[in-house]
């Protein structure tokens, strides 16, 4: 199945966004997924149309600095993928799912790393837009933001 995934994504503009989303939430429970989910998206240049795989891949670099004990490697890919998520919502601002992405991973950096400035506007961004989003994707933001201690009580309600 996953070299399935592969080939899928390295021969569509269209991949199957449940599996995308399921490698992500996997990249971040161990480095071996983590070096998975960043070897999927290899294949996809910044430049690439869908903004969405670029948030991915985006994404995908980002959490192999989860995994790197070199702070100066550590570095490098925390900046290199963050630069590389920014750029993606910059051409595409309007794409729900980079958002999400980009709140996710500031959510969760640690604070010295000053990765936090757009959580107010991510979010509002993400309530406001939630309804018009397709049924996985909305599904998808559920789960993010109920363990999530960026969005307060009140604003967890506007995702049910």
């Amino acid at each position: 199945m996953k070299l399935l995934l592969v080939f899928f994504l390295l021969i569509s503009n269209v991949p199957e966004m449940d599996n995308v989303r399921k490698y992500y939430v996997e990249a971040a429970t161990s480095k071996e997924s983590a070096a998975y989910f960043y070897e999927l998206f290899e294949g996809i240049d910044t430049g690439h149309e869908n903004g969405t795989l670029v948030a991915y891949k985006a994404a995908s670099v980002v959490l192999m600095a989860k995994y790197e004990r070199n702070l100066f490697t550590k570095t490098k890919y925390f900046n290199r993928g963050t630069d590389m998520l920014d750029a993606a919502i910059k051409k595409h601002p309007d794409n729900y799912e980079a958002r999400l992405i980009r709140l996710n991973i500031q959510d969760n950096v640690p604070w010295i790393t000053g990765y936090t400035s757009e959580i107010k506007e991510d979010k509002a961004f993400l309530i406001k837009n939630y309804i018009n989003q397709p049924e996985g994707l909305k599904t998808f933001t559920k789960k993010y933001v109920k363990q999530s201690s960026a969005f307060t009580d009140k604003e967890k309600k506007a995702f049910n």
